[in-house]
Parts: structure tokens; C-alpha cells; sequence
């Protein structure tokens, strides 16, 4: 028996989807964060990461993403 099929969005589907968003569902910001919709869950629950919760799901602030997004495209070297 196979396991059921999921969507898993590339970080740029799930950018492009949350491009109008204020929040991005825990398996965008999985994609966008290249890590496990598990892991971020995780980093969730332990207030690593900033995060609503709607109904059983997670939703993770855009802005937060895009913050962060930022920070990973600056160079160690270029933030001294």
C-alpha cells in the first residue's frame, strides 16, 4: 500500500501563492523555509516560530517569512 499523496509546493509555487497573503499555511511555509512541514510544527509549538492557530491548522505571518527570507539572502561577510 502507498502512502496517500500530500501537496508539496517548491518555494517558489508557495512564494507566488502567498504573494497577496497575510498568512502562508504551515506547508507553504514549510516550502518557503526548505524544511519538513513536520519540523516546522515542531519549531511551532515551541515558539520558535511565530504562529496562529486556525482551526486544527497553523498559519505562519507572511511578513515573518519575507524577514526571514531576507536575513538568509544577506552573506555573513555583507552583515558586518
Amino acid at each position: 500500500m502507498t502512502a496517500p499523496a500530500s501537496w508539496r509546493p517548491s518555494a517558489r509555487e508557495a512564494l507566488a501563492r502567498v504573494k497577496t497573503k497575510l498568512f502562508a499555511t504551515s506547508t507553504e511555509a514549510a516550502a518557503i523555509l526548505d524544511v519538513d512541514p513536520r519540523t516546522l510544527r515542531s519549531a511551532i509549538e515551541r515558539g520558535e516560530i511565530p504562529a496562529t492557530r486556525a482551526g486544527t491548522n497553523w498559519r505562519v505571518p507572511v511578513a515573518w517569512l519575507r524577514e526571514q527570507a531576507r536575513l538568509a539572502a544577506v552573506s555573513p561577510d555583507e552583515s558586518a
